[in-house]
Order: structure tokens, then C-alpha cells, then sequence
């Protein structure tokens, strides 16, 4: 089977989307197919900076080169927004029997509205120019895609809900299909308990943004300090510098803190090995790969019910949910964790197993299978 795999990113293995297309791609060859890739180093060669006006023109760059070379390809599987004017333009090139699946790395609907909200929370302040494209044109664009493809894979199910219910998808046309985790993350041992009386340690994995619990962070470590909890927390990955990250906190707090702006993703499982609790307070995710590899690395998430969280994450079985923006929830969550080491262990080691299927090859074995199952469905004309 051919397949093309298009993206409206440069490809690479260390950005999420993008490294996300490049593995399914490398499973989905070891499997047996053969696998072509259709990013901005495609559409825009030699360009080393992208803006919006990149991913404006993207879309009919896609569909230039779906004229063109469409017919090779037995299954084209295109990022949500991207193959839309192909699609209307009636699939100019494509051979007799194929599929279109559109994918989406987080439905940009879900992402809009919990942008707006924020917004309106104070929490950020949005462009002037942002209900010209990314919250108007392009949210246009992404529905459009998905109402003409064959077929749309997306991440969770709260996504699929909302294109269902909202976009106006029929259901038989949607799949949730997750991310595989890297190689890094698979037969990880088994989490250390915890030293008798030892601080409870905490860690945060994600950017240093608003959207990412940035607030939530500062508030719990404040509350777990006022009220005498012994704990550490380590926030890895911010992209911000330290001391920026550090001056959010109260003085008295900084020295229980530890900050690493970044990191290679395969140093994350020994940067993890000595912590004890995924502290992910986002307000929004696609999918949330720090959550499910910090449950591979044996950590006990406290997650608010963004992205695939609802999916992994039960509560008191496999960690605890807590609403988005509950910081007295993610403050009790972790005090119980402080004063129960033996529920946490038990806990621990469950969110481990809870992810451990999710490997690219089962991935990859899923995704083949759609695509067989799209392609024997097909009516020749």
C-alpha cells in the first residue's frame, strides 16, 4: 500500500505534531507500506522561518501537488484544514480506487474555545488578528476538511464528540486513534516506592504558557507550602528561562522548585526516574504525549480532563481528574497523595500498565487496518 502523509508543519522528529507524523510514517513502513511525506519542506523549500501566510498558501500547495502526483498514492492522510480545495476541486489526479483521511493533532475548534475562554478569564489577551485566520477562516477550512474526506482519525473522544455534535461529521466517518509512545518509554522498570517520610515530588512537564496550568502551578505550590505539606516540584520543559519561571513563585516557595527549560524527549525518562506525581493542570490538549509518558515512567498523574486524560486516567485507579482551574482539587489530590504513599504506589504502578499498549506499532497496526477497511469500501464508479 502507498501512502502519503501530509502536514502543515517542516517535519521534525523533535516537534510534536510533526515527530508524531514521522513515527506513525516509520511504523506504518515497517509494516509494510510505503510511506512519502508532504510538509512545508515540500511547499516551501529553502524557507527556514513559517508564518500564517505559510499556512494560508498551504492548502492549495497540497492541492498542486495532489494533481500532479495523487494517482501513486493509494491512501493520501492529510492534516485537518490542509486538503479541503483538492477535495471541492473535485480530487483532480486521483486513481480510480483511494482514500482521503483528514487527521487531526487536536481539533482546532476544542483549542479556539478554551482560547476564547481564557481570554475572557483574563488569563491572555488575543491579536486583533486572530478571528481573521486562526479563529475564523481557518476553523472554516478544518470543517470543510472534514466534511469532504472519507474518513477523519482524531486523538480523543471529546474531539470526536465535538465534530460530531457541532461539526456535523457523521459518526461512521470518525475513528480515535492515540499516539504511540517513542522507544524510550517502553519497558520502563517498575516505580521506586517512596522513602518513609520523604517530601512528596512533584513534577510538571509542558511549556511555561497560560494554556498549560502556568497559574495553577504558582497557586498549588503556594497552597501545598502554606499548609506545611512537604513536597518538591520540578517543572521540565517551560522554554523559559529560570529565573523567569522562578520569580512567579513566592520567595519562600523558590527553594523547593527545580526548573529545566529543556531537554532531548529521550532524556525525559531518566529526568523522571526520581519523581513521584505528574502534576497537568492544562486548560487544553490535542492529545497530552507528557501525560501518557510520564505515566510509562511511572508516575501518578493529577490531570484536569483535557486530550486523552478522560481516556487514561480513572479516578483513583490510574491517578485523579480534576476540573480545569480546581486548584483546591489539585491541592487535595496531592496532599492525599502526600499522606497515602501506599494508595500512590498502587496508583503508580497502574498508570504504567494503563499506558503500556500504546506502542507505535499498535498504532500503526490500527491505522493499516482503516485504511483496508476505507479502501475495500470503496464503490468503483
Amino acid at each position: 500500500m502507498r501512502v502519503l502523509l501530509g502536514i502543515h508543519h517542516p517535519l521534525d522528529p523533535n516537534l510534536g505534531a510533526p515527530g508524531v507524523t514521522l513515527a506513525l510514517g516509520q511504523a506504518l513502513a515497517a509494516l509494510g507500506c510505503e510511506v512519502d511525506y508532504y510538509s512545508y519542506h515540500e511547499a516551501f523549500p529553502g524557507t527556514r522561518e513559517h508564518g500564517s501566510l505559510h499556512g494560508v498558501r498551504f492548502p492549495w500547495k497540497v492541492a498542486a501537488h495532489l494533481a500532479r502526483e495523487a494517482r501513486r498514492y493509494d491512501v493520501l492522510d492529510i492534516t485537518t484544514g490542509d486538503a479541503w480545495a483538492w477535495a471541492r476541486l473535485g480530487r483532480p489526479g486521483a486513481r480510480e480506487r483511494h482514500a482521503l483521511v483528514t487527521r487531526s493533532h487536536g481539533l482546532e475548534h476544542t483549542f479556539s474555545e478554551r482560547l476564547r475562554a481564557s481570554a475572557r478569564e483574563g488569563h491572555l489577551r488575543l491579536s486583533w488578528k486572530y478571528p481573521l485566520y486562526h479563529g475564523g477562516f481557518r476553523l472554516w477550512e478544518v470543517r470543510q476538511s472534514l466534511l469532504l474526506a472519507d474518513h477523519a482519525v482524531l486523538l480523543n473522544t471529546l474531539d470526536a464528540a465535538y465534530a460530531r455534535e457541532h461539526l456535523g461529521v457523521p459518526a461512521d466517518h470518525l475513528s480515535v486513534i492515540p499516539h504511540g509512545l517513542d522507544a524510550p518509554f517502553h519497558g520502563l522498570p517498575a516505580p521506586r516506592p517512596s522513602a518513609p517520610g520523604a517530601p512528596l515530588r512533584v513534577a510538571c512537564v509542558g511549556s511555561w504558557l497560560p494554556l498549560k496550568g502556568r497559574d495553577e502551578m504558582v497557586a498549588v505550590a503556594t497552597r501545598l507550602h502554606a499548609e506545611g505539606v512537604a513536597f518538591s516540584l520540578s517543572l521540565y520543559g517551560t522554554g523559559a528561562k529560570e529565573d523567569e519561571v522562578l520569580a512567579a513563585f513566592p520567595a519562600q516557595v523558590r527553594e523547593r522548585l527545580r526548573v529545566v527549560p529543556r531537554y532531548p524527549r529521550t532524556e525525559l525518562p531518566r529526568l523522571l526516574e526520581a519523581e513521584e506525581v505528574l502534576l497537568f493542570p492544562s486548560h487544553s490538549e490535542g492529545f497530552g504525549m507528557a501525560l501518557v509518558e510520564a505515566m510509562a515512567c511511572g508516575l501518578a498523574p493529577v490531570s484536569s480532563p483535557v486530550g486523552v486524560a478522560p481516556q487514561v486516567v480513572r479516578n483513583g485507579q490510574t491517578g485523579m481528574l480534576i476540573p480545569i482551574g480546581d486548584v483546591s482539587g489539585l491541592v487535595g489530590a496531592l496532599r492525599a497523595f502526600a499522606e497515602n504513599r501506599e494508595q500512590l504506589q498502587s496508583l503508580r504502578q497502574a498508570a504504567q500498565s494503563e499506558v503500556r499498549s500504546l506502542t507505535w506499532r499498535d498504532i500503526a497496526a490500527r491505522t493499516l487496518s482503516l485504511y483496508e477497511t476505507l479502501l475495500r469500501n470503496q464503490r468503483k464508479p
